[in-house]
């Protein structure tokens, strides 16, 4: 059965796991996001090198660690503790976590970097909107 992401949440905390693990996830404490509109894709992806060994006929891709991830996520602009510590952390070189909750109580952890905070289109009928966006450092957790 699919599952409606309709109510997900995304929270923050300033602290890191000392075990890239849910478990050393779940210790932190968070803050959650409020004004959130969309998160884009988040998921584990692996970059590949080509390798070329004597006797093969043709080259492989082999798995040579985690890919360049970037994920953006955008939000309506309001008042609130969350999106605060987007603003804070905006260029700095520690790492923040991050929880994503789902509707059905399944759980993603992650860190990342906020490197953009953009404000979006300034028209008399648009909201006051921010696209951030974020590099992804670690491995995606997903904990159903």
């Amino acid at each position: 059965m699919p599952t409606p992401l309709a109510g997900s949440t995304l929270a923050v905390s300033r602290a890191t796991p000392t075990d890239v693990t849910a478990a050393g996830f779940a210790a932190l404490s968070y803050t959650q996001i409020k004004g959130v509109k969309v998160v884009g894709d988040l998921g584990t992806q692996y970059a590949t090198s080509t390798r070329n060994y004597i006797g093969l006929i043709r080259p492989y891709q082999a798995m040579s660690g985690l890919a360049e991830l970037s994920l953006q996520v955008e939000l309506i602009r309001i008042a609130d503790a969350g999106q605060d510590v987007l603003r804070a952390v905006i260029g700095l070189d520690s790492a923040c976590s991050y929880r994503v909750t789902r509707p059905d109580g399944s759980l993603i952890y992650f860190t990342a970097q906020v490197n953009a905070l953009m404000n979006g289109g300034f028209s008399s009928t648009s909201i006051a909107e921010q696209k951030c966006n974020m590099a992804v450092l670690s491995k995606v957790i997903e904990v159903d």
